[in-house]
């Protein structure tokens, strides 16, 4: 772990980072983030506070709400793909007629561009040279003109849409919701079970201050918030200011030091409301 603290992307191999040393057949998508379990994690947020049993309901409540949306886009679908890959396609065909197709007699084409753009595309292999075929599923602007040149034949009837991966169709995609989440009855309502509830609950030390609920930054996140503070220390001492250090936000607050502090009780500078002992000066009477 202290290996990989220490380490840097930048002089690693870009060879484990790029699309272009990415396995066919591996993931038919082009994400590479995790947002998609960033979204889960801040929707079960208000259910991680409670015991097993409420949290296991929050998140079966979730999944049946979620569900249920879902089918109601399906319903609206309209298509043979999903919504997603209808609206990428859908871009892709409108710069597909900059390019000229040209077949070699087998299963190959040479798809020519502007400023010397030139790609092959495997129609048997469904593979171009650029990759976005491969490895998102979705043909590209190269594999769109292909596809046009081969539908001129009368006897080729094409549809560039059954051309996606079965993974966008919206076939697929209804069979991956078909499964429900069953509703349950109320808690006093379930059977009894064999096995013994009652444990004796572990030593609790209730500790100072409010419950942290934040998630754990990373490693890269935090060198970011440190860079940052650093940079603004820089441009403090430019200035000619005193800093006080970075908050939680890393945004720099400027030092209270060499500042005057006038008691609004008194009218005397040195202190304030709270701390004033009635050193003097024109206090109101009533």
């Amino acid at each position: 772990m202290a290996t990989l603290k220490t380490s840097s992307l930048l002089i690693a191999d870009c060879r484990h980072l790029v699309h272009l040393y990415c396995r066919r057949g591996r993931a038919v998508s082009d994400v590479l983030i995790s947002n998609i379990w960033e979204v889960f994690n801040g929707k079960i947020e208000k259910g991680r506070d409670k015991p097993v049993i409420s949290c296991f309901e929050f998140i079966r409540e979730y999944l049946m709400k979620r569900i249920c949306n879902v089918m109601k886009a399906m319903n609206k679908a309209k298509g043979s793909s999903t919504p997603t890959a209808t609206d990428i396609l859908d871009a892709r065909k409108k710069g597909d007629s900059q390019y000229i197709a040209r077949w070699n007699g087998a299963n190959k084409y040479q798809v020519i561009g502007a400023l010397q753009d030139q790609h092959v595309v495997d129609v048997r292999n469904q593979t171009c040279v650029c990759r976005k075929w491969e490895l998102m599923g979705i043909p590209c602007r190269h594999a769109i003109a292909t596809l046009n040149e081969m539908s001129k034949d009368p006897e080729a009837e094409l549809d560039i849409y059954k051309w996606v991966h079965k993974v966008y169709w919206l076939e697929t995609w209804q069979k991956s919701y078909s499964f429900k989440v069953k509703p349950i009855k109320r808690r006093p309502m379930w059977p009894k079970s064999n096995c013994p509830t009652k444990q004796i609950p572990i030593p609790h030390r209730t500790q100072v201050g409010r419950p942290k609920k934040k998630r754990r930054q990373s490693e890269g996140e935090r060198l970011s918030r440190r860079q940052k503070a650093s940079q603004g220390d820089g441009v403090n001492e430019m200035q000619g200011q005193d800093s006080q250090g970075p908050t939680n936000d890393g945004v720099q607050k400027l030092s209270r030091k060499h500042i005057s502090v006038t008691c609004r009780k008194c009218k005397n500078k040195g202190h304030n409301f709270r701390t004033c002992k009635g050193q003097g000066g024109n206090q109101s009477k009533k």
